[in-house]
């Protein structure tokens, strides 16, 4: 990095000063020896959790407990050793927020590190730390993953407590990790889950999701996509992408409005203009708009089950394009996230595990492809994903 910017200058951007604290895990285990990072929504003992809000921070307790979904990983050895930025209230999928400014991106520094678990992609895509935790509702940990050149995993939904975290959309809400090799994202998981039965995956590629990602990206995922073996072609979206989106955004929006829209809409509430435009969409969600969405949500995951089965592994771009560039204006980030989010909206609403892995690098930047299994394959779907590694 002696060409960019300094280890320090990535550190600072990554981790949130109110979160500097440094608990040891058990004396010994299958992660001793080894560091994390959890982001600012995850509550840690001693500290204040800040949800990438000034006056959430200025509000928020002590928390006298961690929460749930790190103590595997102390009772596995690791050692956490800070807090990291998010997006403001989990509402981003760029990394940048006014209040605290955006982590730095080692991997591209003149783009964005995705959101809203920007502060752990960063940190761990530095060598900050061995692994990290991050929350995924729309994309969360999967973008960032790409973005950095990490691995990623969001689990099934209801696999790992969220016990301790901030809530954004509670039907979707997911805890997930990060790490620069597939090896280690698998060893965390045995943390939660166990060790993982040997798993030979059924591959299946999905040729239209290849076809929203912009040309010379899907094309780039496609051969790396082809280069990970035999895949029979299959039809994700039957109905097109963009109802997939229309059934996602009642539902997400509606839970954002009933977990913070009484706190968040307090008058002198300090929000940056995005979140607040943000709060509005949410409060304009009808309640017959989120029960046709959830009817739908049904159908599709339904739908999603009879297609993975028991071993399939569904193979797809994580996002349409390149990370934007840092300075990118606000109704160019608006595209990118309603394109991205047509991809990541599908495990999301199913309540699917899905990994990022690396798939090389397009101008210079990294690109990543995902694979999602059926519900609670998340120890085999991490089996897959380091036998499938592109190294």
């Amino acid at each position: 990095m002696t060409d960019g910017p300094s280890l320090a200058a990535i550190r600072a951007s990554a981790f949130v000063p109110h979160g500097e604290t440094r608990i040891h895990g058990a004396a010994s285990g299958p992660l001793a020896g080894l560091t994390f990072a959890a982001k600012d929504l995850f509550d840690v003992a001693g500290t204040r959790s800040g949800w990438g809000n000034p006056d959430r921070l200025a509000e928020a307790p002590v928390s006298a407990t961690s929460a749930s979904a790190l103590l595997p990983a102390f009772a596995a050895g690791a050692t956490l050793v800070g807090k990291t930025h998010t997006d403001e209230l989990a509402s981003g999928l760029f990394g940048e927020n006014p209040h605290y400014g955006a982590p730095i991106n080692p991997r591209a520094p003149n783009r964005v590190p995705g959101g809203s678990s920007s502060g752990s992609a960063a940190a761990v895509a530095a060598g900050l730390c061995d692994f990290a935790f991050g929350t995924d509702t729309g994309g969360s940990v999967r973008v960032p993953a790409s973005f950095c050149g990490l691995y990623g995993i969001r689990t099934s939904h209801g696999r790992v407590s969220v016990a301790g975290v901030m809530p954004m959309a509670p039907s979707i809400d997911t805890v997930g990790w990060f790490a620069r090799d597939a090896a280690l994202l698998r060893r965390v998981g045995e943390a939660f889950f166990g060790p993982a039965r040997p798993w030979t995956p059924r591959l299946m590629l999905a040729g239209d999701a290849f076809e929203v990602a912009l040309p010379t990206l899907g094309a780039a995922l496609l051969d790396a996509a082809q280069g990970l073996g035999r895949a029979e072609s299959v039809t994700l979206y039957e109905d097109g992408p963009a109802h997939w989106l229309d059934t996602f955004r009642p539902l997400q929006l509606g839970e954002l409005w009933a977990s913070h829209g009484t706190w968040a809409m307090q008058p002198g509430r300090r929000l940056s203009p995005a979140v607040r435009d943000r709060m509005a969409q949410a409060a304009a969600v009808t309640p017959a708009e989120i029960a046709t969405a959830w009817r739908e949500r049904e159908r599709l995951a339904a739908r999603m089950r009879a297609l993975l089965g028991e071993d399939g592994v569904l193979v797809m771009p994580t996002a349409h394009d390149l990370p934007p560039l840092r300075d990118a204006p606000v109704a160019a980030q608006m595209a990118f996230r309603d394109r991205t989010l047509a991809l990541t909206c599908v495990a999301s609403l199913c309540r699917l595990p899905q990994v990022n892995i690396p798939a090389g690098t397009l101008d210079d930047v990294p690109i990543g492809l995902s694979l999602i299994a059926a519900p609670y394959r998340d120890a085999e779907l991490l089996v897959a994903a380091e036998a499938l590694a592109l190294g």
